[in-house]
């Protein structure tokens, strides 16, 4: 797939989903990382995305065939009906998880099954470094119950690995 931004390849490299993965991107804009994931999880794998823009989901949905393991839905995390569990929940560069408030990654934790992961991947503003915004993602997770389990970066991107307390072995 061609005009893939290296931060959102990056991503997909990092989380490393496995086949047979049930996945959920917390603001999937076009659906660029969806179409990642899903070659990675296979056929017996899930992925949904969802975001809060119709105009992106519309975008998502022209490159990405919805069925074969593959939803997305105009709707604003957390208000997702009972639609977990989860082994893997992601976002990459949302805004939520810039707000310092522990609401979104807590709902998170209630989606994922035991043993599941949470990444959150961000970039820090121009000109600055990438320390303090994974120093940030990492105190906003902590708050939200998190055990940070691994920190990654390439070129301006950092992503965090986190799992809920009490299953924070990578599964």
């Amino acid at each position: 797939m061609t005009g893939i931004p290296d931060r959102v390849a990056f991503a997909v490299e990092a989380m490393a989903p496995r086949p047979g993965t049930r996945v959920l991107e917390i603001g999937c804009g076009g659906g660029l990382a969806v179409a990642l994931v899903r070659e990675r999880i296979g056929p017996h794998g899930t992925i949904l995305g969802v975001d809060r823009s119709a105009t992106q989901i519309d975008r998502a949905r022209r490159r990405n065939r919805e069925g074969h393991g593959v939803e997305l839905r105009v709707a604003r995390f957390p208000d997702l009906a009972d639609c977990g569990p989860f082994d893997l929940i992601f976002a990459i560069d949302v805004p939520a998880f810039r707000s310092g408030s522990p609401a979104v990654p807590a709902a998170a934790a209630a989606l994922l099954r035991p043993g599941g992961e949470l990444w959150v991947f961000d970039e820090p503003p121009p000109g600055t470094a990438t320390g303090p915004i994974s120093m940030r993602i990492s105190a906003l997770l902590a708050a939200a119950g998190y055990a940070i389990v691994d920190m990654v970066e390439r070129g301006r991107t950092v992503g965090v690995l986190a799992a809920p307390i009490g299953s924070a072995e990578k599964g």
